[in-house]
């Protein structure tokens, strides 16, 4: 029962979030940045994420009510196969957004949440988009049932999710002439390679910590491609 709580909860507080960020918060953009869609919030790596979370947890909670949460099922459901590939994929993207804000935050939170964006954004909006988005999918990790998918599919799956963004990310500059993160503009093209990449690194990182820890957890959990976990 503790699942379909988590799921329902965790569902309908981020789509409330996404639905009163497009209504009620106004992000003072500069010129130039304004006028993306999702007014411009699809600039950030932050609304790519909690959507893909928001769609996880609708997806998690019909699973719940139509599909099975077994550790490895036989003949699973088309739900819980896509269930299980969006998991290895939000689970690393949400330990990402969370420990990539909040660090550079404790270094310089002008570096990552500039005062008019931070003024934008109450804690109580703040919170589950940079904290609750790690909180949430480590709880998912510690009591649910994951069946990774092979590790090629789910980096490839991965790889495509964050070199797409980082593309946006540099179309964005050149249609602008401004970096979406203040941290960008303080780094030269060399440092600005190497950040991107290593973010692209740490990613991976947590894909393995995941698939690692999913292992340890439910270890009667299969991996396509092998006898056992």
């Amino acid at each position: 029962m503790a699942l379909p709580i988590l799921h329902i909860f965790a569902a309908v507080l981020n789509s409330y979030i996404l639905w009163y960020d497009q209504v009620y918060v106004n992000v003072p953009f500069e010129k130039g940045m304004d006028s993306y869609p999702f007014r411009s919030r699809v600039l950030f790596l932050t609304l790519w994420n909690f959507v893909l979370h928001a769609v996880y947890y609708w997806i998690a909670f019909a699973n719940d009510i139509f599909g099975t949460n077994d550790a490895s099922p036989r003949h699973p459901p088309l739900i819980r196969k896509i269930k299980d590939v969006i998991f290895t994929l939000v689970f690393p993207l949400g330990v990402y957004v969370s420990v990539a804000f909040w660090g550079v935050y404790a270094v310089d939170k002008d570096l990552i949440f500039p005062e008019p964006v931070e003024k934008a954004y109450p804690p109580w909006i703040n919170h589950p988009l940079h904290t609750l988005v790690s909180v949430f999918i480590t709880i998912e990790m510690l009591t649910s049932n994951i069946t990774y998918p092979r590790r090629k599919l789910g980096l490839a799956i991965m790889n495509v999710f964050m070199f797409s963004y980082l593309v946006f990310l540099f179309v964005v500059y050149s249609q602008t002439g401004k970096w979406v993160y203040p941290v960008l503009t303080h780094l030269n093209w060399p440092l600005r390679i190497s950040f991107c990449l290593g973010s692209v690194a740490i990613g991976h990182l947590f894909y393995f910590l995941g698939e690692s820890l999913n292992r340890h957890l439910n270890p009667s959990a299969k991996v396509k491609g092998k006898k056992s976990r």
